[in-house]
């Protein structure tokens, strides 16, 4: 069985312009690499963006315990002009991969297939490898919740898991995510009572009282932090006034925030104590409110453990990096594994989502080395 070259790998993955959730071929691609190691590959459908259903992929080798996991994903985000390099074509240039979905994430992906063709090739172990691919985690993030929902169906438990997210900042493994925040965004509607600008008292500014929402808001400290989690935070992000004339006091006015949470707060009790704030405000001005919140994900982490520390000392050994443990950025499909212990280590993350997304040869090599040693490490221990 010869082993699966890494940087060859993500130079494949890249030429499929998987975008949105279209496919382009590339789940079945996958399936044929991973079966030819060994691996038992099953194709699951989740809601597309289009008309046609996304693609999705669980592969596993082995049935024994331990389980370990990967996750990643294989649709990339547009901004595809100006590229002095076809970001589809996939171009090696002075020691540099080019194309999108260098970095985030299908060079991660090649990493680690690369790292398991290598150990499953030179070692004899007693547990299951397997890798779940989701195809919207850039978008709806429909994908990673069907494929959990397959692996309950079949009784599949998982006892660890890698996340290939681009998790490194300066140098590859420099940092390792083991949380991310959560995330909500409200839409916030103000109503009062329109009339000529002219006529003070008879009307009632929503405007005004948006403003003193807003300003209240943003001043109140939600909280300090935690170990591992910055202070949770609420920016506004739009407003807007729907009202043409300059002489008109308007009916009605809105804004729209995200709030970036840690793991002392549910999305749940954020709402409570924002409604409080907003509805007091606006009933002493006479006006009524409506709002809408969306919750992209909870708050989560795992405590650091014996795997996780494992993963610190493997760096250690091949980097030279003391990583650090941390939950920046912004949200994942991580965030759909529950109680599974996790954690994100990925390529860099300097130019994901940029024109011109690139990723070095050498980081590709340094991370299947990591991978591979976490694969050689892990199997040395067994789930309590």
């Amino acid at each position: 069985m010869k082993q699966i070259n890494e940087t060859k790998l993500a130079k494949e993955l890249i030429r499929f312009p998987t975008i949105k959730t279209e496919d382009k071929g590339i789940m079945k691609f996958l399936s044929k690499k991973l079966s030819y190691l060994g691996f038992k590959c099953k194709i699951i459908k989740s809601k597309g963006l289009g008309s046609k259903p996304a693609l999705n992929l669980f592969a596993k080798f082995g049935n024994d315990k331990p389980h370990i996991n990967f996750l990643g994903h294989t649709d990339v985000v547009l901004n595809l002009d100006n590229w002095t390099v076809l970001p589809f074509k996939s171009v090696v240039k002075n020691g540099y991969l080019y194309g999108r979905g260098a970095q985030d994430m299908k060079g991660g992906i090649a990493c680690w297939i690369s790292a398991v063709s290598k150990f499953i090739k030179s070692k004899k172990f007693k547990g299951s490898i397997s890798i779940l691919i989701a195809a919207d985690e850039e978008t709806s993030g429909l994908a990673t919740p069907a494929l959990i929902k397959y692996l309950k169906s079949k009784k599949e438990k998982i006892d660890f898991a890698i996340v290939g997210e681009p998790s490194s900042n300066k140098r590859v493994a420099d940092e390792i995510r083991i949380g991310r925040r959560g995330s909500m965004n409200g839409k916030l509607k103000v109503f009062g009572k329109s009339g000529h600008s002219a006529f003070y008292g008879s009307y009632i500014n929503p405007c005004t009282t948006l403003s003193r929402t807003i300003t209240k808001l943003k001043s109140i400290k939600l909280d300090s932090g935690t170990k591992y989690m910055p202070p949770s935070h609420l920016e506004i992000t739009k407003m807007n006034v729907n009202n043409l004339s300059e002489n008109v006091v308007p009916q009605s006015a809105e804004a729209y925030f995200n709030v970036r949470f840690n793991s002392k707060h549910k999305s749940s009790s954020l709402k409570k104590k924002l409604n409080r704030i907003i509805s007091s405000i606006v009933k002493k001005d006479k006006c009524k409110f409506k709002i809408d919140y969306r919750v992209s994900g909870e708050a989560f982490y795992t405590t650091p453990n014996k795997e996780i520390y494992m993963v610190k000392n493997i760096i250690k050994k091949i980097t030279g990096t003391s990583t650090k443990l941390n939950c920046r950025g912004g949200t994942s499909d991580s965030r759909y594994f529950g109680s599974i212990s996790r954690l994100e280590l990925g390529l860099k993350n300097d130019t994901i989502h940029m024109v011109g997304e690139r990723t070095s040869v050498s980081d590709l090599k340094k991370l299947t080395k990591i991978y591979y040693k976490i694969l050689e490490n892990y199997f040395k221990w067994k789930p309590q």
